[in-house]
């Protein structure tokens, strides 16, 4: 109940799409209505962050706490796990970035559970909620990689140009 998993190949290493996926700031970007309040300093265990959705004074407070942190190492694999500690909703998310066998492309993993409180509540709602929140984060998630993939584009693009203009005929060298 309440549990949902996304998984999507994209074009870009793992560490790159890590920095999306951990991207707390950008999430008010990918999620519908939503900004985001950030605790102070770096990501790690115990570190807080809240998703504040909805208009005006009808908000929606998503608290999280990161409790497990594995950055990738420079071609390997990473995840994170936060647990909801809000008086509103209950659960998880487990993300994950993996190598494809090319080393190129990330296989990114989504895994999420969200359960309303007070939970006899929310298990009543899951027919209904469990498919929001699913096809909500499958477009986030999409979101997320379609991001990663422009930035990595645009990163060639700028060396590709600089590279260009290194090798003229002024360049140096010639």
């Amino acid at each position: 109940m309440g549990s949902f998993v996304i998984a999507r190949i994209v074009a870009v290493p793992p560490r790159q799409m890590w920095g999306t996926v951990t991207d707390w700031a950008g999430y008010a970007r990918w999620m519908p209505l939503t900004t985001m309040r950030l605790d102070q300093g770096p990501t790690r265990v115990g570190w807080s962050f809240a998703g504040l959705t909805g208009l005006g004074r009808l908000r929606l407070c998503d608290m999280m706490r990161v409790t497990e942190w594995a950055p990738p190492a420079e071609t390997g694999a990473g995840s994170f796990r936060l647990v909801k500690v809000g008086r509103l909703l209950a659960g998880w998310a487990e993300v994950s970035v993996q190598p494809t066998a090319d080393g190129e492309r990330t296989r990114l993993l989504w895994r999420e559970d969200i359960v309303l409180r007070p939970i006899f509540l929310g298990r009543l709602l899951a027919p209904l909620t469990d498919r929001f929140n699913e096809a909500l984060f499958a477009r986030v998630v999409d979101a997320m990689a379609a991001e990663a993939v422009r930035a990595s584009a645009q990163k060639a693009s700028g060396q590709s140009d600089s590279r260009q203009k290194d090798s003229g005929p002024n360049a140096p060298g010639r």
